[in-house]
């Protein structure tokens, strides 16, 4: 241990007991507080850096109290600001009473009917005005609606966006709508098949329960989507079809997709000898 001054410099070797440390330590003046440590140049170890506290409750060279005074205004050099009493009120009354959305009958913008349960109700009552729409939202003073996402279409857009996920490009990522046309191309073709109802196949591996086999062909002649059937792996098993029976099923689940992608406005290319068909354009409006 080495004092200078109001400092008291304890050097810690390797191998020091440790009750030797704390004897020294004990042995500073009470109050004394570690302010610094740093390792000698000259040889391993740490040098502790201790100060005492001067008389009195305040340190040597404190900084004067962060705390203000009793009693201490700011000083404001601007004047104050006058904010009318019922501005913040009347926002918190009108978000207080948000009304829960619903379903809602309007003619040009302008609620004629509801609040409806459902898409179905809010329809049929429109039934009879060619320009009557069933909208999903809140209604407002103004006696429009404040559209919000319907619960039927959330629904479907996460329907939709699972099966999506199960495509696959020819590099074996996802398909990437922004890639380019192709891409583009397939994934109108997957979200026409599964709005008429049919499962597309899982090709990434993780679940082969079969469906439709949608695959941007870029290299083909001409560049479209190649379209096909996978049937589940689980057929053979059932032992109720036939080995050919069961190799005709791609064929015939292809040309039903090749068909009925042709009735939705799809501008198909039959297959030649293959299980594939071409789609190579997405319908004109």
């Amino acid at each position: 241990m080495a004092s200078i001054g109001d400092r008291h410099h304890l050097t810690v070797l390797p191998g020091a007991d440790p009750g030797d440390v704390r004897a020294a330590v004990a042995a500073l003046q009470p109050g004394s507080y570690l302010t610094s440590r740093r390792s000698p140049r000259d040889r391993d170890g740490v040098v502790l850096v201790f100060r005492s506290w001067p008389d009195g409750d305040a340190p040597v060279d404190a900084d004067a109290p962060t705390t203000p005074a009793g009693g201490w205004t700011p000083e404001v050099a601007a004047p104050v600001a006058e904010v009318p009493p019922d501005l913040l009120r009347t926002v918190r009354v009108r978000h207080d009473r948000a009304p829960v959305p619903a379903w809602w009958t309007t003619v040009f913008s302008t609620i004629v009917g509801g609040p409806w349960a459902d898409r179905h109700d809010a329809t049929k009552a429109g039934a009879d005005d060619p320009d009557a729409r069933a909208v999903y939202g809140c209604a407002q003073p103004d006696g429009t609606v404040a559209a919000r996402p319907a619960p039927d279409q959330l629904s479907w857009e996460r329907h939709l966006c699972t099966h999506l996920d199960r495509l696959r490009d020819d590099d074996g990522g996802p398909v990437r709508s922004l890639r380019d046309d192709v891409a583009m191309l397939a994934l109108q073709v997957a979200g026409a098949l599964v709005a008429a109802g049919l499962p597309l196949a899982e090709t990434g591996g993780a679940e082969p329960h079969g469906g439709a086999l949608v695959v941007p062909a870029r290299h083909a002649t001409p560049a479209g989507v190649a379209i096909g059937w996978a049937t589940h792996p689980h057929l053979p098993a059932l032992g109720v079809h036939s080995e050919a029976t069961a190799a005709t099923l791609p064929d015939v689940m292809g040309y039903a997709l090749a068909s009925l992608l042709g009735t939705l406005g799809f501008r198909i290319q039959r297959g030649a000898g293959t299980h594939a068909h071409l789609v190579t354009a997405a319908p004109t409006t």
